[in-house]
């Protein structure tokens, strides 16, 4: 039987499982705008200027040391709105 997931992450290093963990969360970040933008139905997404997801990944870690959750919601003019948790 292979390794589980806890197994190889308890082999590494915590410097690499705190690295991983920081990419994975600009990951989900990056997916949620993403998939905010696509729920316009503009056509095609436009890139997500990194400046912006940093800000986003930093408010979201503000908002959850207050142990807070972060949202995002496009209210559009016809009154419906579409949001993502960050």
């Amino acid at each position: 039987m292979g390794r589980t997931l806890e197994d190889i992450i308890s082999s590494e290093s915590p410097e690499v499982v705190l690295r991983a963990k920081e990419h994975a969360e600009e990951l989900r970040v990056h997916i949620a705008v993403t998939k905010l933008l696509s729920n316009l139905g503009a056509g095609d997404v436009p890139e997500i200027d990194p400046d912006v997801l940093n800000s986003l990944l930093s408010l979201k870690r503000s908002v959850e040391s207050h142990d807070c959750r972060l949202s995002l919601f496009v209210h559009m003019p016809d009154g419906t709105h579409h949001g993502v948790k960050i």
